[in-house]
């Protein structure tokens, strides 16, 4: 049996070509006999190439984790894995004239961005860097063809993109190559190049320069352009030749130019027999997929959401139960409620595509019949969902700021209120079912607690719209209305730099609803009650019914009185049984450095109980995820440890697992068969959808979305594998031609259990076959993932020790010490070394990294910093900014006081990976000395401080991007500085990474439009344009040479003599 497949990556050679289809290699014949396997790891494989003989095929695979570089014969047999260099960013681009596998990646770089050409011998030894500097592709033929590096996404998954990074190609100058200049080709076509070919005399290449990825040719000069694919329908990528004919795929298929004088395009027909194992039903482990869940009144039992299928899970014994899992169809957010003394569900469905609600009996529907179902297309993209306890409507909260109520007798959707600042949160219902509380959004970040009367609809502010309030929740007496906010205002000092922060200024709050009622927290007229007598007034309502709540509007606000707990930082606020819980949530650093080691889990996020009447919260377990509160208030459904466990909501639970207070929740009853075509279908349909409702503009930029949907659907047949469905989604996305627009599979790509172990070393193969250590990386002690485990305390290796033995098994001579470290990132290795004096072998005990990046990028930035300071005479400081994150931010402050004391300063923002800081960037650089301090027995010190002294020189290249491309804008408008280099990325239309598929899947969608002075929103696909442009060639690179750097400093200098820096003046 043969089926169609989703197709990629194609090479020829002869009357074969290669491809990869269901995450494998593949070989086929071309006139269209049976396709076979070469591979068979079913792993994301890329880039099949014939060796020039056509005997072998060698594919970067990611097997083991990064991808690396593999060989395998054509006509079968075992493949061998050649490289084991843990890069991020390794691809086989060919094969060398002399038979070694040409591939590009960012070993040994101080960033991943920088792919250097290397060339890989067969027997697995030391590969050859090519001395071409960063590049995306290589094409050997009467001139080296150069791709410049690319930000590592194809042209189809950002189509039509003009920004900094968009392909270019280069060429030798010479037809020998023996100066090693390279010059551009084709610098004036305004489109994105790739996959550079030699075909015959001519280069060809693809390119979207006509709105559409298709294939040209021209002659090596540039002249005699011609297109030879048309540009009416799909991308044409990855094309790829055997010197004559051109392959390449589009939509999933493949295709053959057999010449380019004048041979028309045609699709090759490849059936591929087997059992296309993806696509093969496969039951789940319920446990590993567990989303949201509410349990019922009395905590008996659960809704439980599981990959997009609602069960019913009672908590002790008792079977598991279907209630929504009809393949293709995702439910999600089930909230429970009773109804006439049943319990019943509801929960959010896109069974008729756009969102809808069903109800349904905790039971199960009737034999025959269907769950009831509510609101379908009126409802937008629900994000938040409440029901009323009387179970007579339900509460939504809209992706498009309305408040929605959903009347379940009659299906009525009545609109409550909208916001045109974000979406509304913390939807609760009052215990009597006639009041509806929320977190109504103001200007970001401000939010305030709002009321609405569910028979009137009228609305009320319950807080002002002044702080940050969130997560309201009526007491189940129906007296009070709790919430959290961020109105504590107790700055911190900084430990680092002259500056203050509020630092968990959370803290719960209470509104006594009726202006009769006394603050519990507050003097009591006949004192405050013991324990018992608590307990014994605890009935909820005067005769033990529902509790009636009674809101006097009058004066709301004012009745506002803090919980007596310190500030911190909590979430989750609920009402339990007399009292309310909350998470309290440990203050951590954004980067984790500040562990005891970086192992270190640290604290623990904490659920704390809070009684009414009560003086302090008590701790009720630790490690909580997320919780839910029985109907009754008396019963805690909480994730701890990846378990689900019923507990008490009034005491901390039982060590004994087998009493009543704590109950683990067996979800291995739960059986479910995951269809994994209908799966992707849904998930297509979602991520269509996610994106026509959050695009930043409302006509998708004029783009036809409905119909880009449907021109793809017939290509999601062919989809065989996970790894298939998240290729087709970058290019449906890509369509939008819009920064942002990413799918990321949930863990990455391949296997995490064998990470390539790294010693911070280079380390080379001497001419006697020995193994030398030639440098050891520097570490940075304020960093710590940059530690070189070989200048740990004890190890004492030094350069020109040779390495002998891994754990006792000898190093090869060949291959060196890195197979021997397969699987060793993290865990202690002995390493046997011959002293570079002599003298007897030692063993020393260290622990391999599984990334080596922090380590080379911190020496990158030690060695620019030393040659800025030489290149000046000291006068010029150096601070490079690698993202606009929390690791930026950590790393301009690591030299900021003693840079900024210089002359004057040089900021390096090349490679910055963009994020939400570049305004706090911009407020160090643009301070301007005004005055001094001049204390007695020091130094004077600026004010302000940490003001650069003299002139600001920024340098950027094409990886600048996001916040990095915004950044140099606002440093061009505020006049700062002149910016040196190149173009930026041009990617500025951000995201919030909020919304995952139905197996975890990111998908995107670029929603924050940025306008930018002098620039409107025109840098978005475009970059920011340098003040003074200074292009890197390939010689630069190869040469070590940094011309960028060197302008700067010129420039800086030369401003430094018309305009000298700021100095203290003399006291009197």
């Amino acid at each position: 049996m043969t089926h169609p497949a989703y197709l990629r990556f194609p090479h020829l050679h002869g009357e074969l070509i290669a491809f990869t289809a269901e995450d494998d290699v593949w070989v086929a014949p071309l006139d269209g006999g049976r396709a076979w396997r070469v591979s068979a790891d079913n792993m994301p494989a890329d880039h099949p190439r014939f060796s020039p003989d056509g005997a072998r095929v060698a594919w970067s695979s990611y097997r083991d984790g990064a991808p690396e570089v593999h060989v395998a014969p054509v006509g079968g047999g075992p493949s061998e894995r050649l490289t084991y260099w843990g890069s991020v960013r390794t691809t086989v681009r060919g094969w060398t004239a002399d038979g070694r596998v040409l591939a590009t990646s960012s070993q040994g770089r101080a960033s991943f961005r920088r792919t250097w050409a290397h060339a890989v011998p067969l027997d697995g030894g030391p590969a050859e860097v090519l001395p071409y500097g960063p590049v995306g592709d290589v094409a050997h033929g009467p001139r080296t063809l150069l791709l410049s590096a690319t930000m590592g996404r194809e042209a189809a998954a950002w189509k039509r993109y003009r920004g900094g990074t968009a392909g270019k190609l280069w060429i030798e100058s010479s037809q020998d190559g023996a100066d090693g200049d390279f010059v551009r080709v084709h610098e004036d076509l305004d489109g994105n190049i790739e996959y550079p070919l030699w075909v015959g005399g001519r280069i060809a290449f693809l390119s979207d320069h006509e709105g559409v990825g298709a294939l040209y040719s021209s002659l090596p000069d540039g002249t005699g352009l011609r297109r030879h694919t048309p540009v009416d329908g799909f991308y044409a990528r990855h094309a790829a030749t055997d010197g004559t004919r051109v392959v390449w795929t589009s939509a999933g298929e493949l295709w053959i130019l057999d010449d380019l004088d004048g041979a028309s395009p045609r699709r090759l027909d490849i059936p591929l027999g087997g059992q296309r194992t993806d696509l093969q039903p496969w039951t789940l482990s319920a446990d590993r997929h567990v989303g949201s869940a509410a349990p019922d009144h009395t905590g008996r039992g659960s809704a439980v959401e599981i990959r997009g299928g609602i069960h019913w899970v009672t908590h002790r014994d008792g079977p598991a139960r279907d209630l929504a899992t009809e393949p293709g169809v995702r439910a999600r957010t089930p909230r429970t409620f009773r109804a006439d003394g049943e319990e019943h569900v509801v929960w959010v469905t896109d069974a008729e595509g756009d969102d809808a609600l069903e109800f349904a009996p905790a039971t199960g529907t009737a034999a025959g019949s269907t769950p009831r179902r509510l609101g379908a297309g009126r409802l937008g993209r629900v994000v938040d969902l409440a029901v009323a306890p009387d179970g007579s409507r339900a509460a939504v909260a809209s992706h498009d700021g309305r408040v929605l109520l959903v009347e379940r007798g009659t299906g009525e959707v009545r609109e409550v209120d909208r916001s045109e600042d974000g979406d509304a949160e913390g939807l609760v219902f009052s215990p009597d079912s006639a009041w509806l509380a929320w977190s109504h959004a103001g200007p970001d970040p401000l939010r305030q607690i709002r009321l609405a009367n569910t028979a009137d609809l009228t609305v009320s502010e319950a807080t002002p719209l002044r702080f940050a309030d969130y997560q309201p929740a009526f007491t189940l007496d129906g007296k009070h209305l709790a919430f959290l906010s961020e109105r504590a205002f107790d700055p911190v000092y900084d430990s680092h730099v002259f500056d203050l922060a509020f630092v968990g200024g959370c803290r719960p709050h209470l509104i006594t609803l009726a202006a009769t009622t006394p603050s519990p927290f507050g003097p009591q007229r006949h004192g405050r009650p013991f324990e018992a007598d608590r307990d014994d007034d605890s009935s909820d309502g005067e005769d033990g019914g529902v509790p009636v709540t009674r809101v006097d509007l009058d004066g709301l606000a004012d009745r506002i009185v803090p919980f007596p707990v310190e500030a911190a930082r909590y979430s989750s606020l609920r009402a339990a049984k007399d009292g309310l819980l909350w998470l309290r949530h440990p203050l951590r650093g954004a980067l984790g450095t500040t562990r005891a080691t970086p192992d270190d889990p640290g604290p623990k996020t904490a659920l704390e109980r809070f009684e009414l009447g009560g003086r302090h919260p008590e701790e009720l377990a630790d490690d909580v995820a997320f919780f839910r509160v029985s109907g009754d208030g008396k019963r805690l459904l909480l994730s701890t440890d990846g378990k689900l466990k019923v507990v008490p909501s009034d005491r901390r639970a039982s060590r004994d697992e087998d009493s009543d207070t704590n109950i683990t929740v067996d979800l291995g009853r739960v059986r479910r068969t995951v269809d994994p075509a209908a799966e992707w279908r849904q998930m297509y349909d979602e991520a269509g959808r996610l994106m026509r409702d959050h695009f930043w503009r409302e006509d998708l930029g004029g783009v036809d979305w409905d119909g880009v949907l449907e021109r793809y659907r017939p290509v999601l047949e062919r989809v065989a594998t996970h790894d298939d469905l998240v290729d087709l989604l970058w290019e449906v996305q890509g369509e939008l031609g819009t920064s942002h627009a990413y799918v990321m599979p949930r863990g990455g790509r391949g296997r995490r259990s064998g990470r390539q172990g790294l010693l911070g070393a280079d380390v080379s193969r001497a001419e006697d076959g020995s193994w030398r250590i030639d440098r050891i990386l520097p570490s940075e002690t304020s960093d710590p993932h940059a530690h070189s485990p070989l200048a740990a305390p004890g190890v004492a290796l030094r350069a020109g020790d040779t390495l002998l033995a891994v754990d006792g098994r000898p190093v090869d001579p060949v291959r060196g010490p890195w197979p021997l470290l397969v699987g060793a990132a993290g865990n202690p290795v002995e390493l046997t070394v011959s002293p570079a004096g002599g003298g007897d072998p030692r063993h020393a005990v260290v622990v391999p990294l599984d990334d080596e990046e922090p380590l080379r990028y911190h020496a990158w930035v030690a060695d620019r910093r030393a040659y800025v300071h030489e290149r000046s005479g000291g006068r010029l400081g150096y601070l490079h900014v690698p993202d606009m994150q929390a690791p930026g931010w950590a790393q301009i402050h690591r030299d900021l006081r003693v840079e900024v004391a210089r002359e004057g300063l040089v900021v390096d923002v090349r490679e910055n990976r963009g994020g939400h800081t570049s305004q706090l960037v911009v407020e160090k650089l643009a301070r301007r000395i005004v005055g001094w301090d001049l204390p007695r027995g020091r130094r004077a010190f600026s004010y302000p401080f940490d003001a650069p002294r003299g002139p600001v020189v920024a340098v950027a290249n094409e990886f600048s991007g996001s916040d990095g491309d915004i950044v140099n804008a606002a440093i061009k408008a505020l006049g700062i500085g002149p910016v040196v280099g190149t173009r930026t990325w041009g990617g500025v239309v951000g995201i919030d990474s909020r919304y995952s598929l139905v197996d975890g899947t990111l998908v995107t969608q670029p929603k924050y439009a940025f306008w930018l002075e002098g620039y409107g929103f025109d840098v978005e696909n475009r970059g920011v344009d340098p003040d003074v442009e200074v292009v890197m060639t390939p010689r630069d690179h190869a040469e070590g040479r940094d011309p960028q750097l060197d302008e700067a400093i010129r420039m800086a200098l030369t401003a430094l003599a018309e305009h000298p820096a700021k100095t203290p003046p003399e006291r009197p």
